[in-house]
């Protein structure tokens, strides 16, 4: 992993809640098989509205998907935003 989650996570400031839930959370996808091929960074969010958000977290990369006897690489941009460790949970 080029980039440390809690690097970013202290870069961002008083963006999330509970970053310390955050940090923990997304190091255990980035050890799991399905974040294997994803790399933590930080970008603004896009509302449909066309409005930019501060800046959050995001995992950029592939997940793996089996079907119809294949596997395939689908793209994904998986944004964080700072709703995400409201829940208690």
């Amino acid at each position: 992993m080029s980039t440390d989650v809690s690097t970013l996570l202290h870069r961002l400031g008083g963006v999330y809640r509970d970053p310390s839930r955050v940090s923990r959370d997304s190091s255990k996808l980035l050890r799991s098989p399905v974040g294997t091929n994803l790399v933590p960074s930080i970008s603004p969010l896009i509302q449909n509205t066309g409005e930019e958000t501060p800046p959050v977290l995001v995992f950029s990369g592939t997940v793996s998907m089996s079907y119809k006897g294949g596997t395939y690489n689908i793209p994904v941009d998986v944004y964080l935003p700072p709703p995400c460790s409201r829940d208690s949970s």
